[in-house]
This record gives C-alpha cells, structure tokens and sequence, in this order.
C-alpha cells in the first residue's frame, strides 16, 4: 500500500470499539470541536480519523490524525503536534501503577527525531499495542506524508476518469445483448447528467455507443480509472462503479445478482468484495424505494438506518456507495439535502468531504437541517419530507432532458456541417436535416425558456445584497469556513442610486452578479440554507456566538 491516508483509513478503526472516528463518519459537531481544540490549520476534508477521550463525545480531548500527523491533546493541556515524518520510534509501555501496584497502566512512547520524547497515555477504551502498531507500521513503510482529501465525489474527478467509468458501464450494457436499449440508454443519460459532464464527453461517449465494434476493454478502462483517481480513493470509486453496474443490469430485467455473468467476468479487475456488493444492492433496493407511492418518511428513514448499519457491518463508508449520487436520479448533492430534510443530514458522512464549487452544499447542510425530531410537532407531514426528496429527482430528470436537447442539436450541427463539407445535393436530405434543426433549435429556445425561468425561482432562494458580517457569524465553524469564500464569490460592489429625504444619494452595496448559470445559482442557494443565512435561529446563535467570542478576547486583553 503506498497511501498513508488509505492505510491510516482503513486500520485505525481497529484501536476502539468505542472512541475512534474514522473520516467521512464524524459527526460535523464532533469535527469543529475536535479542529477548534487541537489548533488544527488544515482542511477538515483532510482529517482521518479522530480519537474522542471525552466522556462526553464532544472531540475536545484525544488525537486527531491526518496523512501528515498526529495531534495529542491530554485533558486540561495544549495540543502537541507530532508529524510522522519527525518520529524515529515507538514503543508500546506496560507498568504496575496504583498504590499496592495491582494495576497496569498502558501507554505510548514515542521517541522524535530530536530525541524529545511524548508520552500518550489516559485514552479511553483503546488498544494500546494495536495503535502501536499502526504508528510504526506509518513511520517505517512510508516515506510520503501528505494531507489530502478523505472522499471525493465523481464529478469532481477528472473528464478522463468520468469518460472511462461511463464507457465501462457502456461495456455491460452491450455484454448484457450487443444493444444498448432505451432504458439502458435513460440510465445513461441519467448517470452522465450526474457526473456533470461536459457537452465533448457526452458525445464522445455517444460515439462510443454507436460504436459497438470499437469497445475498449473493460480491463484496460479500469486501468484508465485508477490512473486518474486521486491517491486512496480508489477502494470507494469501485464500491461505486459496482453499484451502477448492477443497477444497469437491475434495470433492464436482471433480478438476482447470481445472474450477473458480466461481473462474474470482470470480478478480478473490480477492488471489491461479496458482503461490499451486498451492500450496493441493498443500496438500489433502497433507493428505488423511496419513489413507491406506499412508502412513508418513517419507512424510508427505517431503510438508511437499516442501511448504515450494514455498511457499518461490512466497514465501508455509505458515503462509498454514493460517489456518483443516487440511481434514482439524485446526484450526491442533492441525496445529501434530500437526507437533511428527513432529519438524516449526517447519514452518508459528507460533512467532511472536500468543498469544492460542484460539492460546496455538502458543507454542513446536516448542520442546516440538524437532525430534526421526527415527532408530530414537526411542520411536515409524514410524507412531506420525502416530497422533497422526489423534487431533486424531478430536477435532475428536466437537466437530462435539457442536456439532451442541447446534445441534439450539437450532432445535428456537426451533420449539417459535414453535409456542407461533402456538397450534398440530395434535397430530401436537406429537407429532412432543415426539419430536424428547426425542432432542435426550437427545443433549445424551450429549454432556456425554461432555465431562465428556474433561473429566476432559484434567484428568490439568494440574497440580493449580502450582510458581510452576518454571513461571517455563521460561518465561524471551520467546516463551513470555505462556504464564506464560496458564497462572496457571487457578489460585487455595485452603485444605486436612493433618494431619502427628497434627495438623490449613491450608495454602494455587494450585490448579486449577474449571468449565472441555473446550476450555480442552485449551489449558491444551497449554500446559504446550508449556513442558515435566512433561518432565525441559526442567524441569532451566530451572532451570539460571535459576540460571545469578541467579548472573551476583550477579556483576554484585559488580563494579558
């Protein structure tokens, strides 16, 4: 193995039953605790794992880990940080204590390279010698300490990566019976809207499609895949790639897994394991159930609890699964949300994932919604929230459509050219292709009609003028600190003219930039329900908590 962060990833669950957690299952409380505590400077999204020694669990007390280092923080002292790259040994310590010496104390020592020596010791529920272990396995098998993220989604990849991880799905769909039928193609057509691609890609891949004689094989796009997956994430990309290639088979008829032959083929090639493609399955299962009519907020809430339990069991993050969104139609975006309204924000664990533009709603959208009581006095109604679940859905079945019609009419251009390019004289041929542009071209004036018009509802979801110091109070948590930046970069100093008392006066004001996209502006209205920018609540605890932290460093300054 030559990630760190992979290796720390998948081993340091096994120092507590209890105390551990491991990246992207931490609780975004637990996380801004933990970062606050252990003067923590980095990304939260490269934080692996954290041991809570708290009685309570609030993360304040223990270690954090990272691809770089270790933080110790004992209770009532300051945090000591212990990169791997300056630890020349450990050692594992056991000695008699209490007054009649019956006791044994355990603890670590570990020896730095300036010969400085830290002692661990006091850690709840742990395995000392198992955690010894880890840290010299860390120090004497790697060479490469770095911070990186602990889960990126899909459409945060590369173009090359999400061409090659469709194309292999693309491979299944001809194994299955050398066609690729409309519902395999809707599947399709769902996934690559979810992976964002560009409008090349697409057509690249449906090149691809109408080029049965030219399928690259599955083995060598796997290779292509791994390639280009950022470092350690490779384990969770094929979790993902397996689930939407069993929901390909699922959709066009398949029933039982045992009858899967085109992964019973490529198995070899796929880093996955049996109770891991259970997992995946019990996944699709889940997901599809969340459109039957007959299903309630209750059940579908029984169903991720039954399923997180299960992912637990076979200790793979859900978060894994869910690299490419849902395959109902929600990319991991809008799942994330959809989970928030039913009170589940932090269910898939992707408060700490990266906040990049395409990912920046993942950013504390649980602590948006918060885990809400599911109780009668709740607004909604039992069927409500899951409503809301179905609108992603909707939302991203009409991008399909709309990227659809764009991509229509881009091979429609590209015929039309060639068709100039070789003179044709045919006049039925030119008939046929005028009718065909001026269906798409007419589809495409719907189709902006129809963004503009979103455009417009999501516009209502932003604020027109931002109060700097109203987003800055509610974004003080270090897992939120990078929607600030995100949500500034969508306003400008603008001038306006006001009349007061019947005098013209300029004014300047950050105001909402013009000519975003439909999509940006969903991410940008997402981001401030994330913060709670328009919630009462949440903008009142804000500025409390920002007041509360100005008066304790007037405080400071007093007694300093």
């Amino acid at each position: 193995m030559s990630n760190v962060n992979l290796y720390l990833r998948e081993n340091l669950s096994s120092i507590s039953v209890k105390n551990i957690n491991v990246a992207p299952s931490i609780a975004e409380k637990k996380l801004n605790n933990a970062i606050k505590a252990f003067g923590y400077l980095g990304s939260p999204s490269s934080i692996i794992a954290i041991f809570d020694n708290t009685l309570l669990g609030s993360g304040k007390d223990g270690i954090l880990f990272t691809g770089e280092q270790l933080i110790y923080r004992p209770a009532f002292s300051e945090p000591k940080s212990i990169p791997y790259a300056l630890i020349s040994s450990v050692e594992y310590v056991r000695k008699p204590s209490g007054s009649k010496g019956d006791k044994i104390e355990e603890s670590l020592s570990i020896t730095c390279r300036d010969s400085s020596k830290v002692y661990v010791s006091g850690l709840l529920n742990c395995d000392y010698e198992i955690f010894c272990e880890i840290i010299n396995k860390t120090i004497t098998e790697f060479e490469d300490y770095k911070e990186e993220k602990q889960l990126v989604s899909i459409d945060e990849m590369s173009e090359a990566l999400k061409v090659s991880y469709v194309k292999a799905i693309i491979n299944m769909a001809y194994d299955n019976d050398d066609i690729i039928d409309e519902k395999e193609f809707a599947e399709l057509l769902l996934l690559m809207t979810r992976l964002n691609l560009s409008k090349n890609s697409r057509f690249e891949l449906r090149t691809y499609m109408a080029s049965p004689n030219e399928i690259v094989p599955f083995e060598q796009l796997i290779k292509l895949i791994d390639s280009e997956c950022p470092e350690g994430q490779v384990k969770s990309l094929h979790i993902s790639l397996t689930k939407d290639l069993i929901n390909l088979f699922f959709s066009t008829g398949g029933t039982s897994i045992q009858d899967f032959d085109f992964l019973k083929k490529q198995r070899e090639h796929i880093k996955i394991t049996t109770p891991e493609i259970d997992l995946t399955v019990m996944a699709i299962k889940n997901d599809h159930d969340m459109l039957r009519d007959d299903v309630t907020d209750d059940q579908v809430i029984s169903s991720l609890k039954a399923l997180s339990a299960k992912a637990a069991a076979v200790g793979t993050p859900l978060a894994a699964v869910y690299l490419s969104g849902s395959v109902v139609g929600m990319s991991a975006a809008g799942l994330t949300s959809g989970l928030a309204t039913l009170g589940m924000g932090g269910m898939l664990g992707l408060s700490s994932m990266a906040t990049g533009i395409g990912v920046a709603v993942l950013i504390g959208v649980g602590a948006y919604a918060g885990v809400r009581k599911l109780t009668g006095a709740n607004e909604l109604t039992r069927f409500k929230r899951r409503e809301l679940m179905l609108n992603e859905v909707i939302k991203q079945t009409q991008s399909t459509i709309s990227l659809l019609i764009e991509d229509i009419n881009f091979i429609t251009q590209k015929l039309n050219d060639l068709l100039k390019a070789h003179s044709s004289q045919d006049a039925q041929v030119k008939k046929l292709m005028s009718l065909m542009s001026q269906m798409t071209s007419a589809g495409s004036v719907l189709t902006n009609k129809s963004n503009a018009a979103q455009s417009s509802a999501t516009k209502i979801r932003c604020a027109r003028f931002i109060d700097t110091e109203k987003l800055r109070s509610l974004t003080r948590d270090p897992t939120k600190a990078d929607l600030f930046d995100f949500i500034m970069s969508f306003y400008e100093p603008q001038n306006f003219t006001i009349e007061k008392d019947g005098e013209a006066r300029e004014i300047t004001k950050l105001a909402l930039k013009s000519n975003y996209t439909t999509k940006e502006l969903e991410n940008l209205a997402k981001a401030f329900e994330a913060v709670g920018y328009f919630k009462v609540s949440d903008v009142l605890m804000g500025s409390a908590s920002d007041m509360a932290g100005k008066t304790k460093d007037r405080l400071a300054g007093l007694f300093s």
